[in-house]
């Protein structure tokens, strides 16, 4: 397998998910997010970014960024944006400019959430922030300009599996979703997929890195809640609407092929987008690569076919 090149020739970048120098990968994660804060242009008219609070059950206070576009019809849609980052990573700047793409391409309003993060705290600590952010949207819509019919969750490697983690949470406890937006999702802790042993030493996300992400996520060895791996649910059916993306040369490729047809067996509509020649996160790490425009383009289709006004569907 070839590599496209436009998303090759940026490998080999700084070194900010080694999961035996957290604290030294976060520190160059932060670095490079003060970089770009300080390279990125002034945001566009009528666009309009805020960071605030939202209340949690346990009592502490979660972070979120709030996205409008004064241009868009109301009432919008919503997305619950996750970031990524192997549970252990991130935060509100690591997928900023993701957040502001899909914000010039859908008529939505956005919240991304600043969850909690392993192993300082385990799970289910970021699964239960991104819900308590998710009904704090529910609550606000009016207040937002949302239609609480037309929300969604989204997220990005480990914030598509905490994404997909929330939509059985929603489903099993009777919160509409509209849908469900997976980019190259974490799905499963059992990692035995041949996907998962060829890719074991590949970058910039290795098998042999997700294998040392679980039990630190967790808090423990031994098998994950379904919540936290999604392809161990017994029943799919009833789930919103999902997109889910995959790369070729990643080791969680496999478990996603294997989620998407289980949806599909499930009787829930699919969109499955398989990318040849890419790695994971390649639309992060190579945003202007041709084939990561054409990524992030199907992305916000998807969102403004199921989230978007329905005047301009």
């Amino acid at each position: 397998m070839t590599l496209d090149p436009e998303v090759a020739a940026r490998l080999g970048g700084p070194d900010d998910s080694n999961m035996d120098d957290i604290a030294g990968s976060r520190a160059v994660g932060a670095a490079l997010n003060a970089q770009a804060n300080a390279e990125r242009p002034p945001l566009a008219p009528g666009i309009h970014v805020r960071d605030t609070f939202v209340p949690s059950d346990s009592g502490h206070a979660i972070p979120v960024r709030i996205y409008q576009r004064e241009s868009t019809p109301a009432p919008a849609g919503g997305l619950l944006y996750i970031h990524g980052g192997g549970f252990i990573f991130g935060d509100l700047d690591s997928e900023h400019d993701r957040c502001l793409e899909y914000l010039s391409r859908a008529d939505i309003v956005i919240v991304s959430v600043d969850y909690r993060l392993a192993p300082e705290h385990p799970y289910p600590a970021g699964l239960d922030d991104c819900f308590d952010a998710l009904r704090w949207l529910v609550d606000q819509a009016d207040e937002l300009g949302v239609d609480p019919a037309r929300i969604g969750v989204g997220g990005a490697s480990a914030g598509g599996a905490l994404a997909a983690g929330l939509a059985l949470r929603c489903r099993d406890e009777g919160i509409h979703l509209a849908a469900q937006l997976l980019i190259y999702p974490v799905l499963d802790d059992r990692v035995d997929t041949t996907s998962m042993s060829t890719y074991l030493d590949c970058e910039p996300w290795s098998g042999r890195r997700n294998r040392q992400m679980w039990p630190l996520y967790l808090g423990h060895d031994g098998p994950a809640p379904v919540y936290a791996a999604p392809l161990r649910a017994q029943e799919l059916s009833g789930l919103a609407p999902a997109y889910l993306m995959s790369c070729e040369e990643d080791p969680l490729r496999d478990e996603e092929f294997a989620y998407a047809q289980r949806l599909l067996d499930s009787g829930v509509p699919v969109e499955f987008h398989h990318y040849p020649g890419t790695y994971h996160a390649f639309d992060v790490i190579a945003p202007e690569a041709q084939v990561s425009r054409r990524a992030l383009g199907e992305h916000a289709e998807f969102l403004q076919r199921h989230l978007g006004s329905p005047a301009t569907r």
